[in-house]
């Protein structure tokens, strides 16, 4: 191929730039965001709405718990069935099997088929693990004929009425089973259980994010406040006062008691009052199976960044823009074709040495003729992308953070909340700009936070696979300044991405009720595959209330 002319990889990389620019979110845009979740969130706590829904977790683990139970966590392209060990002593551990789930079961009419799956696989885990699984229960329940006791990790909308029971109410990531929606997942699991003869019995319905935080409580100490997941999708979930959620059929509660909420933060904003939008955007939500909802979810989960990223490099080599030949094949003409580890993969590269990048383009999009130019344009774009959707979660979790009211000094806390958000809506109407000193610090800050992260990741390649982690200190109530703001998380896009933290950490420093200080005092830790071993602990104390006759 004849080399490339400057002006033609000008008017390429010029391109790139122009499009990037278009996912640019600014300072003033993040603290926009925030002040509207913290609304919608509000609002949610009073109003029956889609978000902020109850799990009717009461208490978080303390790390104390013991037994072993089972789960089945259905999450947003797998299942996986797990046998969690609870020790008592802060740490567990997991034998598990993972399952693709087929796609003629994800799209389909009837909710029979993706429950049959489900509980076959239950089935076949069972017989692989019979004498581990029977010497472990025995241990606990002392009787073998007491049916094992699963919690059940339901990554979908659910409206929840109590530990064990909900009701669907829409389903997302791509998925689309009409008959399922308006029953309960644990009913219709219990169900095809039954078929099968298993001494299972569904005893928890939890949500991928619940579970998450109480993994993480129970690891690594109850200064956690919450948990947020940026995977396939993304959800969050919370510790609140129990006082502040005035919802209809929600129990009161008196002071210092709290319960877990399931933020089901992917559909706020669906009126686009806020969130930021490209024709990309657009694009991408008309040609989705829900169009019109989980718009928040749209910009900054796995399931959706990769397919950003196609529909902009279409544009792109529709225009002739790109030297690289492009396969009639290839998978950036198909929708959903380009993943989103394409996009980690590219910034794990790097740009220090193109060779890794450009055998990595020539792969995953059937091309010839890659040039470095190529590399450079489609790395800039999907560095965008990836941008604006860590800036936007750091936006969401300032929300939640603000509202739980931990970074407030106590002063602030008995204030009238009416006159907290008025002197916040005030602030809003000011743009302050940032100072070099300011900025400074927040860089000085992210190079600390960059470097805990790999030193972390370092302990963690040399330890056991056994769920230990670190003890930390816990919450302390008397000093709301100086305690730890603990924030588990879990997701490939959050494991794998080199610098998704790092942007939502400068989301929070720029949010003005958290600033550097502030972000300084948040502590995020990964709670790898949480959501299944939080399953196990809800179970856990679903089995304790009962002994207890509370069920």
């Amino acid at each position: 191929m004849s080399p490339v002319t400057n002006d033609h990889q000008t008017g390429l990389l010029a391109q790139a730039q122009r499009i990037a620019d278009e996912f640019n979110l600014g300072p003033e845009d993040v603290q926009r965001v925030t002040s509207h979740f913290v609304r919608q969130m509000r609002d949610g706590l009073v109003n029956h709405r889609a978000w902020q829904l109850p799990s009717f977790v009461r208490s978080v683990p303390t790390g104390a718990e013991k037994g072993t139970f089972l789960a089945v966590d259905l999450g947003g392209s797998n299942c996986r069935i797990c046998l969690v060990h609870l020790r008592g002593d802060s740490t567990f551990t997991v034998t598990q099997s993972s399952h693709r789930v087929p796609a003629g079961v994800m799209v389909c009419q009837s909710y029979k088929p993706l429950f049959d799956f489900m509980a076959g696989k239950i089935a076949d885990f069972l017989a692989e693990n019979s004498a581990a699984y029977t010497k472990d229960y025995d241990s606990i329940h002392e009787q073998r004929a007491t049916p094992y006791r699963l919690g059940f990790t339901f990554s979908f909308t659910c409206d929840q009425t109590s530990l064990a029971s909900g009701t669907l109410i829409r389903w997302d990531k791509g998925w689309d089973i009409p008959e399922a929606v308006g029953r309960d997942p644990c009913v219709m699991l219990q169900e095809a259980i039954d078929k099968l003869g298993l001494p299972v019995l569904v005893t928890v319905l939890a949500n991928d994010s619940v579970g998450t935080l109480l993994t993480r409580s129970y690891t690594a100490g109850s200064s956690t406040l919450a948990a947020v997941i940026f995977g396939t999708g993304t959800n969050a979930a919370y510790v609140e006062k129990l006082s502040n959620i005035k919802r209809p059929g929600t129990a009161k509660g008196g002071a210092g008691q709290i319960m877990v909420i399931n933020t089901e933060w992917g559909c706020l904003d669906d009126n686009m009052e806020v969130l930021p939008r490209t024709v990309y955007d657009d694009y991408l939500d008309m040609e989705s199976t829900d169009p019109g909802s989980q718009m928040f979810e749209k910009r900054i989960s796995g399931m959706y960044l990769g397919e950003l990223l196609r529909l902009v490099l279409v544009q792109l080599v529709q225009g002739g823009a790109f030297e690289m030949i492009i396969d009639k094949e290839s998978p950036l003409f198909q929708r959903q074709g380009i993943d989103s580890s394409f996009l980690s993969e590219l910034a794990t590269a790097g740009s220090k040495d193109y060779s890794e990048s450009l055998v990595l383009v020539e792969s995953q999009l059937s091309a010839k003729g890659v040039t470095i130019n190529d590399v450079r344009a489609i790395q800039l774009l999907s560095a965008a992308i990836v941008r604006r959707a860590a800036r936007l979660a750091g936006a969401s979790l300032a929300a939640i953070i603000i509202q739980s009211g931990r970074l407030e000094p106590l002063s602030a806390q008995l204030k009238c909340p009416d006159a907290r958000i008025a002197e916040r809506e005030a602030s809003e109407t000011t743009d302050t700009p940032i100072s070099s000193i300011q900025r400074f610090r927040q860089k000085l800050s992210l190079l600390w936070h960059r470097f805990i992260k790999m030193f972390a990741r370092l302990n963690r390649s040399k330890s056991s696979s056994g769920g230990i982690l670190p003890q930390y200190s816990r919450h302390d109530e008397s000093n709301p300044e100086k305690s730890i703001i603990d924030i588990g998380a879990d997701g490939s896009l959050f494991e794998l991405y080199p610098t998704f933290e790092d942007d939502m950490r400068g989301a929070l420093q720029e949010v003005q009720e958290i600033g550097p200080a502030g972000e300084r005092r948040v502590r995020i830790g990964l709670a790898k595959d949480g959501s299944g071993v939080g399953a196990a602990l809800m179970a856990q104390a679903a089995f304790e209330m009962e002994k207890r006759g509370e069920q």
